[in-house]
């Protein structure tokens, strides 16, 4: 009698668990009707428990969704169960539910003494969230595909082997293949032989034209960038690729346009001033030959001709210099900053009209002379020639700055100053603000400095001195070399 009772004590403990349980646990005999049903099963598939003991468990799924219960048992025969796996289940109310199910076999006995199968259990488990991330994660990964495919540029994506799993539309027509001849081949078929083994981490690097391959055999300039992805299979690489043949055609044809304007201000700026010296050597001589005879004011006129055709020379000078001024870096000598302003200043200014002060601290330091007395001496020249006195006072800052590429300077005057809408016309070739009878000039020296400056990486701008004048103030490389 103990021992009946104490089977029953523990049939009930084992019921209780089985029905506490957050998993729907069936239990079905060997004709696959259920004989066992846990109150998670009621929540999860909506049956209550007395109507669906005796019915087929099949009528939990929908069809084709499981193998029947003689296959069942035949897989079980062979492995102790059937490990857990995602499928589609029925609720009562029709509708199909995801969950995730694992299938065992009942057996007689326990371990060794395990006998032969008299039933099976269920175990299920509301799998709704997961669906709902899979799904979203599948949509995901639809967008994503669609709007590679949609990308303007060729999109390749790589495995962690270097092979190609994804090519887009793009990528099927600059490189000429369909993209079933891509999928599955190492990236390599895309780079030109020359440069296999070294792409991975020289494409996406600021270096020379990077070449790729087409299924023809021709190879064009490309530029490539490399974005690593994380994955569930890994970290995987996107390439994107964009062919730069018309953008490096157009650059060739702007370089070689360049050169022959270049070439043709060069020629011109010789060519023409041998005849201007000639007409200017003309009008001398008439001026010596009728000397005494002529009146004065063909005297003023002759000696206009003679100012203008200076003034042309010097314009196809500037000419000259202006398309040269990309050139102007020279060579890398150590300059004391605050001697070369003053030996400019003195070159400018002949006369004790106008004074000079320097403030902050110059530096003395290796730099491009060449092309840093040029900007000082069209700055300077600038200001006392369109100062609107007969004296003034200049003022060269150097200040200090976080820059640690470059130098900061200011070259300042207590002149008229410059309109705000006219601070940036200034910089433009053949400009000047006041007529060139009232003061000499080609209008091209502010064009010339900011175009050295900027072809060595600085920058110039212009503002309003206080209380009058105007401020040039302008960034200039610092050069590695050692001071002297």
């Amino acid at each position: 009698m103990a021992g009946q009772s104490n089977n029953s004590a523990s049939t009930e403990l084992l019921a209780a668990i089985v029905n506490s349980s957050e998993d729907a646990i069936i239990g079905s005999d060997l004709h696959g009707h259920i004989i066992s049903w846990n109150h998670a099963a009621t929540l999860l598939f909506g049956h209550a428990h007395d109507s669906i003991l005796g019915q087929a468990f099949a009528l939990l799924f929908p069809d084709g969704q499981l193998p029947d219960h003689l296959t069942l048992i035949q897989l079980l025969e062979q492995n102790s169960a059937i490990g857990q796996f995602e499928t589609m289940g029925r609720h009562a109310d029709g509708r199909e539910i995801p969950v995730s199910l694992s299938i065992s076999a009942i057996r007689h006995g326990q371990g060794d003494s395990a006998g032969k199968i008299f039933g099976l259990a269920l175990s299920a488990r509301d799998f709704s969230n997961g669906y709902k991330l899979a799904a979203r994660l599948a949509q995901s990964e639809r967008h994503f595909r669609q709007v590679v495919n949609a990308a303007p540029n060729a999109m390749v994506l790589i495995d962690q082997a270097g092979v190609i799993e994804m090519i887009n539309d793009r990528g099927e027509k600059i490189f000429g293949y369909p993209r079933a001849e891509l999928v599955g081949q190492p990236f390599d078929i895309l780079v030109p032989a020359r440069f296999r083994g070294q792409h991975a981490e020289q494409l996406d690097q600021p270096a020379p034209t990077v070449y790729a391959l087409r299924k023809d055999g021709t190879e064009f300039p490309v530029e490539v960038s490399l974005n690593p992805i994380d994955t569930s299979d890994g970290v995987k690489v996107l390439s994107a690729i964009v062919d730069i043949s018309e953008r490096q055609h157009f650059i060739d044809e702007l370089s070689r346009r360049n050169q022959e304007l270049k070439d043709f201000a060069y020629v011109a700026s010789h060519d023409l001033k041998a005849p201007l010296r000639g007409v200017s050597q003309l009008a001398t001589w008439i001026t010596e030959d009728l000397a005494g005879q002529i009146k004065e004011e063909t005297r003023e006129h002759l000696h206009l001709l003679r100012v203008r055709i200076t003034r042309m020379e010097k314009l196809l000078e500037d000419l000259l210099l202006y398309f040269r001024a990309d050139q102007l870096g020279g060579n890398i000598v150590t300059v004391d900053f605050a001697e070369l302003v003053r030996d400019v200043f003195d070159l400018c200014c002949s006369d004790a009209s106008f004074d000079l002060e320097l403030q902050g601290n110059f530096p003395k330091a290796a730099t491009h002379r060449v092309a840093l007395e040029l900007v000082l001496r069209n700055l300077i020249s600038n200001a006392i020639k369109h100062h609107d006195k007969r004296s003034g006072h200049i003022i060269v800052r150097s200040i200090s700055s976080s820059d640690e590429e470059h130098y900061i300077f200011e070259v300042a005057d207590d002149g008229a100053g410059i309109p705000p809408e006219h601070r940036e016309r200034v910089f433009a070739m053949f400009q000047t603000l006041r007529p060139r009878d009232e003061v000499e000039g080609s209008g091209m020296g502010l064009a010339v400095i900011r175009k050295t400056i900027e072809s060595l990486g600085g920058h110039i701008s212009l503002a309003a001195n206080e209380p009058r004048g105007a401020v040039f103030r302008f960034s200039w490389p610092k050069v590695a070399g050692e001071i002297i």
